[in-house]
């Protein structure tokens, strides 16, 4: 009941924030008109699922990465303070407000899924839009720890500076603005090894019908588990000085 009750807190207070809407859509939206337009040849179909995932993912990782300034603001008005003279354990904290945080992915995943379909005709099957959307909003739970522990360890201004430099280096590390098979060969093998990279591969294998590996979700579920603790521990120290 209290998880409940402090996600729908947060929910309205992301909810009251409109501009989120304009800048995590934005982006990704131009960005998968432009990238599945390049090219003077007509696009495979799983290139053109590769590019969607890609462009949707994207656009989730910019919208969770925001979660790191938003909080280092809540910290300056006293907001984590607040919660520490609550009952609320720290991992009720984190869940609720990375659920929250999550809710902002959803919005530039369904809007580059149905450009997708409408625009360019990417054509899919019911579960197989289900697999690959699902992931590409579900998956985004590591991501969305990282930026809560970072938003809670660092101080103001460095948040928001130390949010954007993640969103660009994972966005090229883990192959969603770039194809890793196009990466350099030393830069594709790190890239395999990023939880993002490995979103991106589970959701396309899920669109185009294939079995998504044991070592891609095991990198995934490591990553969630590692950095989730990683954000329970940045609450609970940078909490204490907010």
């Amino acid at each position: 009941m209290l998880l409940l009750g402090y996600l729908r807190l947060e929910l309205r207070r992301t909810m009251r924030d409109g501009g989120f809407l304009i800048m995590s859509l934005a982006a990704p939206v131009m960005m998968y008109l432009l990238f599945s337009h390049m090219g003077s040849g007509h696009p495979t179909h799983a290139e053109q699922v590769r590019t969607l995932a890609g462009m949707a993912g994207f656009g989730a990782l910019g919208a969770v990465m925001t979660a790191a300034g938003g909080i280092a603001e809540d910290k300056k008005a006293g907001w984590l303070r607040q919660l520490r003279l609550t009952p609320l354990p720290a991992v009720t904290v984190v869940v609720g407000r990375g659920v929250s945080a999550m809710f902002l992915a959803l919005p530039p995943v369904l809007a580059v899924g149905l450009l997708a379909a409408v625009v360019n005709g990417v054509s899919l099957s019911a579960v197989e839009w289900a697999g690959l959307l699902g992931v590409l909003w579900l998956g985004i739970v590591p991501v969305a720890m990282l930026a809560l522990g970072c938003g809670y360890l660092i101080e103001g201004a460095k948040a928001h500076s130390v949010g954007l430099a993640s969103y660009l280096l994972l966005a090229v590390a883990g192959g969603l603005l770039v194809d890793t098979r196009d990466l350099p060969r030393r830069l594709s093998r790190i890239s395999g090894a990023t939880p993002v990279n490995r979103y991106k591969e589970i959701a396309t294998d899920l669109a185009l019908g294939h079995t998504p590996t044991m070592t891609a979700l095991a990198v995934l579920l490591a990553w969630s588990a590692a950095l989730t603790a990683f954000a329970v521990l940045g609450y609970r120290r940078g909490g204490a000085t907010a």
